[in-house]
């Protein structure tokens, strides 16, 4: 199946970016070959795009969609487990040396080169050189087949005007309820089907849940299209990525990328654009990424060769963009839209004798367009070194705006943009997005408290506060925390410790022996929360609002007034003496409980 035909649409209201690699250019560039069409999706809703994919497509009783299957290869760790199972090696061996890699992307001789700086890794090559030898056959072989994690495929209509379904193209079986291909995503390509690429981005997701906060919090009226819409020249959102606060904003949060920011200090989208485009490892290498800095920074004046303005002025000079290329290839050496297409592909894939017959054209219409041959021979030379590592200009933006907009709320409402991003963190993200708010942000994250906090961060946005999550303490799962929270909702604000304890247990409470008593399994059954959630809210601060304490080793009262109510009195070896008058030990049983101290 080829395209013949392309009608190009464009949605209103979206920021107008070149592509010449799209419309006549692509069809005549690439002989009308289909390409993926690569779209991403809030996470939360892909399901959505896909059922409405099936309900589209899937007419008059015809199965025209279905998700593209996918092969999972044997990796070097699964390698070395299945062989040394067979050569009955001692699984904790297997298990230990294993655990060494770090990457499981290691090829066979990867391993030999870490042998060579390891003594265990050399030590079980050296005893079990059998299973060494009869894993290079297997890695990257074909392991299991599975669904591929975005990729869906819509079947044509008909066919020689027959209806078609898309059992008439490619086996497929079923997986869970879904219908999927048993080819992977290449061999579908050579059977001509056009790929839709559905990718769920959880940035996307996270950017809609703030502005809906903002907008049920603040009443501010926004849309995504309407911080676009606003000029893009918001002061506040470009100073805080120049000054590296880019945590949690989309392709900006690496550590490396947020360096680059701070030596760009972008004020236009065109600079984000450049990042995505230049921040890459071959960018780097060739000095392109540099030499955009310099300009920008006005320490270098940029340098323009005959006819390359129009195509290199939003990046000072430097090749980045396919869109550039096309546009050079055009302009200067006469190319058509198609040709500067196909050119690239051809650099792309470093078809050497393809691409001289090329150059050959290329000087011979320089020349013909008054270019002079010095200048001609340069800009081939920088179109025949760059085109293989050039980043698609529509793809940069696209993700520049998308940063653009995550990194406008994060100026502009920034409790708004923590509470969410809170929400969506892991550990190691949530230690980073609180250091970051430290530096930059009104918005303080605080330590629990039983009458506000929730199963997710809670914001008091009178107060710019964000109090921490019941279920990040330690050990209180969402069991225990909804049911305080249920009981919270229906009965009314807890009043003290003592009141929360009765309130919760509100069957009859075995005594207990201590926190972690065994027998209270009847107990636990009837209510999710025990004797060591209770100790462990405390250490976090859950009850300091409530109980009135006003210096940290007030919570040494709250513990022992909660043991007195269970049943039972304080180990020394739980709480000693000597430790609990300094504040710096409870300081500690915070941060380990809940990690906010």
């Amino acid at each position: 199946m080829r395209i013949n035909k392309i009608e190009v649409k464009q949605a209103p209201d979206l920021v107008a970016v070149l592509d010449s690699c799209v419309g006549d250019g692509y069809l005549q560039g690439t002989g009308g070959v289909l390409a993926d069409v690569d779209i991403d999706y809030q996470s939360d809703r892909r399901g959505e795009v896909k059922e409405y994919l099936e309900r589209r497509y899937n007419t008059g009783g015809k199965q025209r969609v279905f998700s593209a299957g996918t092969l999972t290869t044997l990796k070097i760790k699964a390698a070395i487990k299945d062989v040394a199972r067979v050569h009955k090696v001692p699984l904790s061996i297997t298990n230990y040396i294993t655990a060494i890699f770090d990457d499981d992307k290691m090829t066979w001789t990867d391993l030999f080169k870490l042998a060579a700086t390891n003594r265990k890794v050399k030590d079980f090559i050296t005893r079990y050189p059998q299973v060494i030898e009869d894993i290079r056959p297997l890695m990257g072989q074909p392991r299991s087949a599975s669904v591929h994690a975005s990729a869906i495929l819509i079947t044509p209509e008909t066919k020689d005007g027959q209806p078609m379904e898309c059992f008439d193209y490619t086996p497929i079986k079923k997986v869970d309820g879904v219908l999927v291909s048993e080819f992977d995503g290449y061999s579908l390509d050579e059977v001509g089907l056009l790929k839709n690429d559905c990718l769920g981005i959880k940035e996307l997701s996270k950017i809609n849940q703030t502005i809906n906060e903002c907008n049920r919090v603040y009443n501010a009226g926004l849309s995504f299209e309407e911080i676009v819409k606003g000029d893009l020249d918001d002061e506040k959102t470009y100073q805080i990525l120049s000054d590296g606060h880019c945590q949690n904003v989309f392709q900006f949060s690496s550590r490396g990328m947020t360096k680059y920011l701070m030596d760009m200090r972008p004020d236009c989208i065109n600079d984000l654009i450049a990042a995505n485009a230049l921040y890459r490892p071959a960018t780097l290498e060739s000095g392109s990424a540099e030499k955009y800095l310099l300009c920008k920074r006005g320490e270098v004046e940029p340098q323009y060769l005959w006819g390359t303005y129009d195509a290199l002025k939003d990046s000072f000079g430097q090749l980045t963009y396919q869109e550039s290329l096309a546009q050079i290839a055009r302009e200067v050496g006469g190319f058509s839209l198609g040709e500067g297409v196909s050119l690239l592909k051809l650099i792309s894939k470093k078809r050497i004798d393809k691409i001289h017959a090329m150059k050959e054209k290329f000087l011979s219409g320089a020349a013909q367009r008054g270019c002079p041959e010095e200048d001609a021979v340069k800009i081939w030379e920088m179109i025949e070194s760059g085109g293989s590592y050039l980043f698609n200009k529509s793809h940069a933006t696209a993700y520049a705006i998308t940063a653009y907009v995550g990194a406008y709320l994060k100026a502009n409402f920034p409790t708004a943009f923590y509470t969410v991003a809170l929400q969506w963190a892991d550990d190691k993200e949530i230690s980073t997005l609180m250091s970051e708010m430290e530096q930059c942000s009104v918005a303080k994250i605080v330590p629990p408290d039983i009458n506000v906090s929730d199963v997710h961060f809670t914001t008091d946005y009178a107060q710019d506060k964000i109090f921490w999550s019941l279920t990040r303490i330690k050990m209180v799962g969402s069991k225990a925390a909804s049911y305080v929270i249920e009981e919270r909702t229906k009965n009314g604000l807890f009043t003290s410790l003592e009141n929360f304890i009765h309130r919760i247990f509100k069957h009859k409470l075995k005594r207990y022996e201590y926190w972690d008593d065994p027998d209270n399994t009847e107990q636990q059954s009837r209510v999710p929360v025990n004797a060591r959630h209770i100790r462990n809210m405390i250490l976090a601060g859950c009850f300091d609002n409530i109980e009135g304490v006003d210096v940290i080793t007030d919570r040494y009262r709250i513990v022992q007034q909660a043991a007195e109510l269970l049943g039972f009195t304080l180990s020394e070896q739980d709480f000693p003496a000597d430790m609990v008058l300094k504040p710096h030990y409870w300081s500690m049983q915070q941060i380990a409980l809940s990690g906010v101290g």
